[in-house]
């Protein structure tokens, strides 16, 4: 039986957990980036109508970061439950393997 050149199994599946924690990264920095927009130049926002009743530029950029963290948090544990499923496989493949040579 010839033996498999794991390395190169799942490739798709490791670009991927790649970028979400590339989007996971972008989206923490644009959601920083907003926020310090937000406290810098409300007006952009208010065009937008994204003020809220208070008419207050802190918690406005206090949601935005609180929205950024939460989908960065998403993104993160979505690459590392793809990765944990990758190396679930390659354990159960493991330990296939060395059940077969008993």
């Amino acid at each position: 039986m010839q033996k498999k050149d794991h390395k190169h199994q799942f490739v798709m599946l490791k670009t991927f957990i790649v970028l979400l924690k590339a989007l996971g990264w972008f989206v923490l920095v644009g959601g920083l980036a907003a926020a310090i927009e937000a406290m810098i130049m409300p007006q952009i926002f208010d065009r937008f109508g994204l003020l809220n009743i208070y008419n207050s530029t802190w918690l406005l950029a206090l949601a935005i970061l609180i929205g950024a963290v939460l989908y960065t948090m998403i993104f993160f544990a979505l690459a590392e439950a793809v990765g944990a499923f990758l190396s679930l496989e390659k354990n159960m493949r493991k330990m296939h393997e060395l059940l077969d040579k008993k």
